[in-house]
């Protein structure tokens, strides 16, 4: 194995693999590239991180969607950083080399910042606290997941990198009746999601508009799929 990809929701990374993904799933992308869908949440992509460096993987990358927190990127911006950083005080700088060569194929193609990512342990539901943690960090973009991945990287002296897209910008707001609906798969639970609904409808509107975010993120990976070859995830 040369490069493991560590990705939360099967909805993200369905955008890399061919196929239909479940929770939990492992694939060969191609020889030298594997899957890893790992839930939501850096426990559980330091989990999925440690599999991929068992089995035999020399890089790893963090992939799918992340919040926004800059009021000037929408959604569907490519999310290539130079860093994750924690409150902490803790970074981990992406390779600068395998970095370089993606931006030099997608630059100009793909509306895309490679400014930092900030890491956080829990979803942040409001355009209040997104706005928080701009002012405090400067960062532009807030993921659960990569930060595990680059510690697992750093830890076994691997190269490590992000792709992700933004799937909220920072003034959506994440409807309560959403979140209370997905479990720790990513998934959204209909039942729950509707009886959640029934209690407050007025939410609709504000899910349909998510939906559209998420989408336009999910275009923007199809699209970094194909226009890269998979020897570029693979420094």
């Amino acid at each position: 194995m040369g490069t493991g990809v560590v990705a939360a929701l099967p909805a993200e990374g369905g955008c890399l693999a061919k196929q239909r993904l479940r929770p939990g799933d492992k694939i060969a992308l191609a020889d030298s590239l594997h899957l890893q869908l790992s839930g939501i949440g850096p426990e559980r992509a330091r989990r999925a991180a440690e599999d991929l460096l068992s089995a035999g993987a020399k890089a790893l990358i963090s992939w799918g969607v992340a919040g926004g927190l800059a009021p000037h990127l929408e959604s569907g911006v490519l999310l290539l950083p130079e860093q994750v950083r924690l409150l902490s005080g803790e970074q981990y700088g992406t390779d600068p080399y395998w970095l370089q060569s993606l931006l030099e194929q997608l630059e100009g193609k793909l509306p895309l910042s490679n400014a930092p990512l900030q890491h956080t342990e829990t979803i942040l539901s409001s355009p209040e606290e997104k706005t928080r943690l701009y002012r405090q960090t400067g960062c532009v973009a807030v993921d659960m997941e990569s930060a595990a991945v680059g510690k697992a990287a750093a830890s076994a002296g691997v190269p490590f990198l992000v792709i992700r897209a933004i799937a909220d910008p920072a003034p959506t707001a994440l409807p309560p009746s959403a979140l209370k609906a997905l479990n720790s798969q990513g998934q959204l639970q209909l039942f729950a999601l509707l009886a959640n609904l029934l209690k407050r409808p007025w939410e609709a509107l504000d899910l349909w508009q998510l939906a559209r975010h998420f989408q336009a993120a999910r275009t923007t990976l199809r699209a970094v799929t194909a226009r890269i070859s998979p020897t570029l995830l693979i420094p």
